[in-house]
């Protein structure tokens, strides 16, 4: 057994992995954090909205002050649990138990215990006996969580304990590193909101689950899946010739594949019905597009803030590429907004024409460069000539819809040199007003 000498752990003790019987065999030191990695939400956010509308409200401004860096950690934690005074144990046990956990929680953490790591729970915002009770529940060796005063089985709303300050993390982890004979460089964190980042920057691997954007932009890895077996595939990424079989029967694929790409040209052909409902409700197309770019855009903050909207979030997590995890995904917005300058700008011929081929040809020219593209664009080396031959091929065919014959080719040739252009996603909206102006210069109405 492997004691830490902490003065208010002193009677916790770490089981060691079902693996190793010593320090030595222990490979490596895995922190979770609890509140956005392995519960869906904050456990205070949790027992708030039980207790009614005004708490939950004050203690949601109070997590929006905190993630805007206004407050501390130990701020937010001694006037959240101010407000709970008088709430009994069983009501916040009760609380705690249905608040829904990440998904294959349980069989990742054995999965590593089994293979020799170190697996600590660790909260500044779930109490004591709660993490816990949940490292019981999920296998891990130990959890441990903030100190809470009870009286007569209530909340007296007090808090105390090394993890409710801004430094109870890394201090903790520190003594626990000691006492294992661990380096920092051996310890992987798994961490969504800033109140990690310390711990973050000294940990050998650090990931950000349904992370916040200050660590989504500084996690060397990120899981957005709601599924925590992902996190084998990075170990398996890490530590290559140890891991290629670890959890095989629930390894997850989660680099570029072509099902992400099909998955995201559908999405971007649906531009294509614009043209056919602004024929017979042109102003209410336009609303109606100006309605999803807003929607768009509220769920892309919350995105990459770790929340998510019903049904759109998980349809952008399901379409964006490795590179757009970290930040806001723009395709969608200058694919919309081209379509709506089109409709605004040009005769509706030639809003159809530059519309049918940003739909068409892009895609085209995507699903060709990227299955037998193998001669490199000079000036691009990200796109292949193949996939620019096919994007004029496709648009030729979008213009002889509404055009003669040479303004299509003219319309083709424009549009599939404005797609090879190292210009990422404006090039769903340089294309359309691009190739609109050159036919409107042209005298094609």
């Amino acid at each position: 057994m492997i004691n830490i000498p902490i003065s208010q752990y002193n009677r916790n003790q770490i089981t060691p992995p079902a693996s190793t019987s010593s320090h030595a065999g222990i490979k490596k030191l895995i922190i979770m954090d609890v509140d956005g990695v392995l519960f869906k939400g904050q456990f205070i956010l949790h027992l708030a909205r039980s207790l009614g509308i005004l708490v939950y409200i004050r203690t949601a401004i109070l997590c929006l002050l905190f993630n805007m860096n206004k407050i501390s950690i130990h701020e937010l934690i001694t006037r959240v649990y101010a407000s709970f005074e008088g709430v009994t144990l069983e009501h916040a046990r009760m609380v705690y138990k249905n608040i829904p956990l990440i998904k294959h929680a349980r069989e990742t953490i054995e999965t590593l215990r089994n293979h020799g790591y170190l697996v600590i729970l660790m909260s500044s915002g779930v109490p004591d006996l709660f993490v816990k009770d949940l490292a019981t529940r999920l296998s891990a060796n130990n959890g441990y969580g903030v100190e809470i005063n009870t009286e007569n089985e209530q909340l007296t709303g007090d808090v105390s304990g090394q993890l409710s300050r801004s430094t109870g993390k890394r201090d903790l982890i520190e003594e626990i590193l000691r006492e294992t004979r661990l380096a920092w460089q051996n310890t992987v964190v798994l961490v969504d909101d800033r109140n990690n980042l310390d711990i973050m920057y000294k940990a050998g691997i650090n990931i950000g689950v349904n992370a916040h954007y200050t660590v989504r932009q500084q996690a060397r890895y990120l899981i957005d899946s709601r599924d925590l077996s992902e996190m084998l595939d990075i170990m398996d990424i890490e530590d290559a010739d140890t891991y290629k079989t670890l959890f095989a029967g629930m390894r997850k694929q989660f680099t570029h594949s072509w099902y992400q790409e099909i998955r995201r040209k559908c999405l971007h052909i649906l531009i294509a019905f614009v043209p056919l409902f602004s024929i017979f409700v042109h102003n209410t197309t336009l609303i109606v597009l100006f309605s999803l770019l807003i929607v768009y855009m509220i769920s892309e903050c919350l995105r990459v803030n770790g929340y998510s909207l019903p049904l759109l979030g998980s349809i952008t997590r399901s379409s964006i590429r490795k590179p757009e995890e970290r930040g806001f995904a723009f395709g969608p917005v200058t694919l919309v907004l081209g379509a709506i300058l089109s409709l605004l700008l040009f005769p509706a011929i030639i809003a159809n024409t530059v519309i049918w081929i940003v739909a068409f040809a892009d895609t085209a020219a995507t699903v060709v460069g990227r299955g037998i593209g193998n001669h490199r664009i000079p000036y691009n080396m990200k796109k292949s000539i193949e996939g620019s031959l096919a994007a004029w091929l496709v648009a030729f065919f979008c213009g002889c819809i509404y055009l003669p014959l040479f303004p299509a080719v003219l319309a083709a040739s424009f549009s599939s040199i404005i797609e090879s252009l190292p210009l990422r996603s404006l090039d769903n909206l340089l294309m359309p007003i691009g190739t609109g102006i050159f036919l409107l210069c042209l005298g094609y109405s």
